[in-house]
């Protein structure tokens, strides 16, 4: 699977433009959306092609339909969860797989096009991730891009970029029962979203 440009284009577009509805911290999610420019645009959302979406826009395609699977959960299930919350924890729980943002502003790449054929075409790697980058984990550098920009999170938002891998991961577990409908929805639309990307048959339908 793979995007053509000008789907790239409208889903970045739409993604900004989903970030202008965030009232007095639109300003703070443009910065950050604008400052990133093309390498959001074309930031893959994983490195090979058995995980999902590993593609020039695939983050912000994945980032797209996690959101809408948010908002059908929202309607099947009669949540009342503050819209922005859900634009703002949806578009953003994996934006740190853009890179790190220095304290210059400088960005450095996490993911970078893979050059070796054989990987590509014996293991589906199609990008590298940068062993040169300090470490943190993407869900770090997502909460920290935010900061860097000023984008403030409620405590619940915070809670659904740092969590939305869900339980799988121990260090998760902890949250386990104790998560608001916010939280659980970010978490659940992400691994039906991955899911979709990786099979077709994955298909949500509105209620």
């Amino acid at each position: 699977m793979s995007l053509t440009p000008e789907e790239i284009t409208a889903n970045f577009d739409k993604f900004r433009s989903l970030c202008e509805k965030l009232g007095d911290r639109s300003e703070a999610a443009l910065a950050l959306v604008d400052h990133l420019g093309e390498r959001l645009a074309l930031c893959p959302a994983s490195s090979r092609k058995e995980y999902h979406n590993a593609m020039a826009g695939g983050l912000v395609d994945h980032s797209l339909r996690v959101l809408s699977n948010a908002l059908k959960l929202c309607k099947t299930y009669g949540w009342d969860i503050p819209r922005e919350s859900l634009i703002v924890s949806c578009l953003l729980h994996d934006i740190g797989k853009c890179g790190l943002i220095e304290d210059d502003g400088n960005v450095v790449d996490y993911y970078i096009p893979q050059d070796s054929d054989w990987h590509r075409e014996k293991l589906g790697e199609m990008y590298k991730k940068n062993k040169d980058m300090p470490y943190m984990t993407t869900r770090d550098r997502s909460i920290h891009m935010c900061q860097h920009f000023g984008l403030q999170l409620t405590k619940d938002e915070y809670l659904s970029i740092l969590l939305n891998d869900g339980f799988v991961l121990e260090e998760n577990r902890p949250y386990c029962m104790k998560i608001s409908q916010l939280v659980f929805a970010v978490m659940t639309a992400d691994y039906i979203s991955s899911m979709q990307e990786k099979d077709g048959n994955w298909v949500m339908t509105n209620t």
